[in-house]
Parts: C-alpha cells; sequence; structure tokens
C-alpha cells in the first residue's frame, strides 16, 4: 500500500535523526552510558498510533530535520490541552526558530486550555513560549498539575498514576527516568536566558525533565513583525487543512447563484457547445457541473483534495457529462493542453497576499487559453472593504493589532467575510486579516490567522495586464448580481488572452 510505504519511510527518518541527534545517556542511566539514545521506528510507530496523538514533521529540500509527537485532549469544563511528548531538531538547524516554527505550525492561534511540552532540553521550552506567546510559570503550572497529570496517564505511555511530578515557587519538573546527559545544561540555560527573561523553571535532577506548559488566560508576549509574519506563513498548510474540513453547503447564501452565474460566463465568454473552459479554484465543481450540462467541455482544479474528491463524487453520478478533475496549485501546474475560455472565481486571486504569487495564476491562464479566448475573473473589492471597516491599521507600525482581533467561524459557517466586526485591514498594503475558527469534521478546532488581498478596479486591471491579459472590461458586481453593475463586495474583470 502507498500510504503505508510513506509511513514505514517517515517513520525510519524520524528514527535515524533522535538517534543521531536527541543525545547521549548519561553516567546514570543503566543502558549504554555516554552512548547515542537510539529509538527505534516501531517506537515511534506505537506512540502516534493512539487517537489523540499526531506526528508532524518540518523539512528543507525533502530532508527530514525536525519533528514532533503531540496529543490533543478536550478536557470537560477546561478545553483542550495540547502536549507534545517528544520534539527532536537536527543539530545543524538549532537556535534558528525551527523548534518554535514547528510547534507553532501545531497550534495555530488556538485558544487551547493549555499548550505543553516535557523536555530535558531549555530551547525547547523556548521554543513553546514563543510558539504560544506566553511565559512557563511554576505558579500557574502548579495549579493545574492534578489535571494535567491526569491527562498525562490517560495518553502517554511513560507516565503513570506513580509518576511524580515536582512543582514548587522556582521549579517544575517530572521524573520520566529519562538518563539523558546534561554535562552541557548550564550553559544552554544560561543562553537561554536573559537579564529581562530569567530561567523559571529550575534545574533538573537526574532522569527528570522540565514539565513545562504555558495557559490561555496568560498575557500574551508582544512580538515583532517578522515573528508574527513567520508564524502565519508556518500556519499555511494548516490552513489549507482547515479549509479542507469546511461543509459548503445551503448556509452558504453564495453557492446557490451557479445557473444565474454560468448564464452570464456562457453570455461574456461567447461559449458554445463543444468548447473547452478550465476552471481555477473550482471548490466543489458547482460551475464545471453545470457547464457540461449545457454542453461544454470543463476541466476544475483546486488545492484543496476534499474539494475535489466530493467534485468528482458529484461528477460521477452524471457520467455522460464533459467535466474533469485534479488537485494542485496553479502558481505552479503545468498544463499541455489549451482552452477556449476560463474562469477564476470567487477570489482566487487576492488568496495570496504577494502580488507576485497571484502574477504566476494569471500568468499561467494567460498559457493555458487559445489565442483570442477570454478570461473571467472575481476580486474582492478593497473600497468597499475599506469604507467599512471598523479596524485600520498598518502592520509595519502596530503588527500585535492583529493579536487583538475577535475570532468568528464565518468563513466556515456562511462564507460572509465582509462583516467589519470580524476583520482588520491594511490601509498601506490592501491586505485584510481575519481571525477564523474550524470547527468543523472529526478533528479538533483550529483558529487560524486567515489573510487576503483586496483589490481596487486600477490595481486589478494592471495587474491582468501584467500577465499579458488585454483587458476588456471590469465592473463592480454582488454575488448573484453579476449583470449588475454597482457598489458591492467585489468585481468582474473580462479579458482576452
Amino acid at each position: 500500500m502507498p500510504g503505508e510505504l510513506a509511513l514505514t519511510e517517515t517513520l525510519k527518518e524520524c528514527s535515524d535523526l533522535y538517534s543521531e541527534h536527541y543525545g547521549v545517556w548519561s553516567e546514570c542511566s543503566k543502558y549504554r552510558k555516554g552512548e547515542k539514545i537510539k529509538l527505534s521506528p516501531s517506537r515511534i510507530k506505537k506512540w502516534i498510533n493512539g487517537n489523540n496523538a499526531h506526528l508532524y514533521q518540518a523539512r528543507i529540500n525533502g530532508e527530514l530535520i525536525a519533528y514532533a509527537i503531540a496529543i490533543m485532549i478536550k478536557v470537560k469544563d477546561y478545553g483542550v490541552v495540547s502536549w507534545v511528548t517528544q520534539l527532536v531538531v537536527h543539530k545543524s538547524y538549532r537556535n534558528i526558530d525551527v523548534a518554535k516554527t514547528l510547534l507553532f505550525s501545531i497550534w495555530g492561534w488556538s485558544n487551547h486550555f493549555a499548550w505543553g511540552v516535557i523536555t530535558a532540553n531549555p530551547y525547547a521550552v523556548r521554543a513553546l513560549e514563543k510558539a504560544t506567546r506566553r511565559r512557563c510559570t511554576p505558579i500557574r503550572i502548579r495549579k493545574n498539575r492534578v489535571k494535567l497529570h491526569k491527562v498525562g496517564k490517560d495518553n502517554l505511555p511513560y507516565v503513570d498514576e506513580s509518576t511524580v511530578i515536582d512543582v514548587v515557587a522556582d521549579k517544575s519538573q517530572i521524573n520520566t527516568e529519562f538518563f539523558v546527559n546534561h554535562s552541557d545544561l548550564d550553559v544552554m540555560i544560561e543562553n537561554a536566558s536573559t537579564d529581562s527573561v530569567p530561567w523559571a523553571l529550575g534545574r533538573l535532577d537526574e532522569g527528570w525533565e522540565w514539565f513545562a506548559f504555558t495557559f490561555n488566560d496568560q498575557e500574551q508576549l508582544k512580538l515583532t513583525k517578522d515573528e508574527i509574519n513567520k508564524m502565519i506563513d508556518a500556519s499555511e498548510e494548516t490552513t489549507r487543512e482547515a479549509y479542507s474540513r469546511m461543509i459548503l453547503d445551503s448556509n452558504h447564501k453564495w453557492l446557490g447563484h451557479t445557473h444565474q452565474e454560468i448564464d452570464f460566463i456562457v453570455d461574456v465568454c461567447d461559449l458554445k457547445e463543444g468548447q473547452r473552459v478550465l476552471d481555477i479554484g473550482c471548490g466543489i465543481g458547482r460551475h464545471c457541473n453545470e457547464l457540461a450540462n449545457r454542453g461544454i467541455v470543463a476541466k476544475g482544479i483546486d488545492y484543496i483534495k476534499e474539494f475535489i474528491a466530493k467534485a468528482e463524487s458529484i461528477a460521477v453520478n452524471s457520467s455522460e457529462l464533459s467535466q474533469s478533475y485534479m488537485v494542485g496549485d496553479f502558481r505552479e501546474i503545468k498544463l499541455n493542453e489549451k482552452y477556449d475560455a476560463a474562469i477564476c472565481l470567487y477570489d482566487v486571486i487576492g488568496s495570496f497576499i504577494d502580488d507576485s504569487d497571484n502574477l504566476k495564476i494569471l500568468k499561467n491562464i494567460v498559457s493555458c487559453v487559445n489565442s483570442g479566448g477570454k478570461v473571467l475573473l472575481s476580486v474582492m473589492n478593497y473600497e468597499l472593504t475599506e469604507s467599512n471597516a471598523k479596524y485600520k491599521f498598518v502592520f509595519d507600525d502596530t503588527p500585535n493589532q492583529i493579536l487583538d482581533l475577535s475570532s468568528s467561524s464565518v468563513m466556515e459557517d456562511t462564507g460572509n467575510i465582509f462583516d467589519p466586526d470580524y476583520y482588520l485591514v491594511d490601509i498601506s498594503t490592501h491586505v485584510v486579516y481575519r481571525k477564523e475558527l474550524f470547527k468543523n469534521g472529526e478533528k479538533l478546532p483550529a483558529e487560524l490567522i486567515v489573510r487576503d488581498k483586496r483589490y481596487t478596479k486600477k490595481e486589478i486591471t494592471e495587474l491582468c495586464e501584467m500577465s499579458g491579459l488585454i483587458v476588456d472590461w471590469a465592473r463592480y458586481v454582488g454575488s448573484g448580481k453579476w449583470n449588475e453593475s454597482r457598489g458591492c463586495p467585489g468585481f468582474c474583470v473580462n479579458g482576452f488572452s
């Protein structure tokens, strides 16, 4: 099985990384003193086989440079406890925020009750603090020691009823009987400490590890704009996974305009039966399906594989129709075929905040459309967004305003992302920030910062012309009312390739 083979290879990579880079046994160990601590693939597999355990990886050019094993448990009356039970970073990539970035990719901007690590490495504790934007303090850990102990003994192989957890005013440690060498620990603690951020968890006894946790109700640390940008970038894959959990149903009113939208598309793109149309960012395939119903050959592409699976399941029930789908990122895809027209609707252009990414999509569209073919796209209207906004800022000046955003599940529930109570506009870049809660599906809720780029008519027209399109017209429109030109949330651009 391909999936089983890939898992076997991943487990072997994790085993090798751990065995080469974790540490060596101490003089107090009953194992091979001074030798590298080894961990087998089968042991790692056993630890991640539980329903609540997950394996996370960091790679550079395909090489595994770090991994973490984490559990996430919902505790009644408190909330989610996120506990990283193992964190390993390649020696060559330490002290460059790899651990912090990996932890943040696990947790995002979540509002969990508690986040924690069990570790003998002070840098891992600092990574926890940076990723959660809170400090580890023994007094807060002690307050929750009993409930955390219960989570550990119910879910971890090395914690049981007899495991001693010692938390006092200046110390927080757990006796895991893991005798890793501590000879360089004092130097590491010194390197991890400053006058403004002293070490708070005390020294370790032999065989013990730090019992390090932060909590949701603690004051958040201020971050630099580079730190915030890196954290948002690190959560891109998590955001994609969260999107995949969205259930696009009748609550999303904008999905109910398919027939009117296809009438418009067929008219302005002058489509005839048997012609070929490319749909970039096709979602669950509603436009492709309706085009196929009208005898037009449609191909849909989306980077959310779950959306494509749903689109294909609908298409299968109408096997006589001419439609096909593929999973892919249109910034990178190369298609060896031409189309009579292309559509790129509902803000695919703008999903990436960097115009170089959006330009890649547009240029790729141009390369896929026959000379003289039509391209129809829609983007979100910056002027209206800015006019309605309650909260405005300049990210470069006050980046921490993002942390004060109220969260909502509007993107998942209705798709109405124009509610000014829940967005923050950067008036210098026209990037809009929202804190979205994704809670559908079997997995635990994920709270993420979502960004998009919104355009003035002049900006989107210029971007289209840079891609090689000749812009025929651009006008403001509302969902399901593309024939009306007025001040609305978005606007369409029609052009020739």
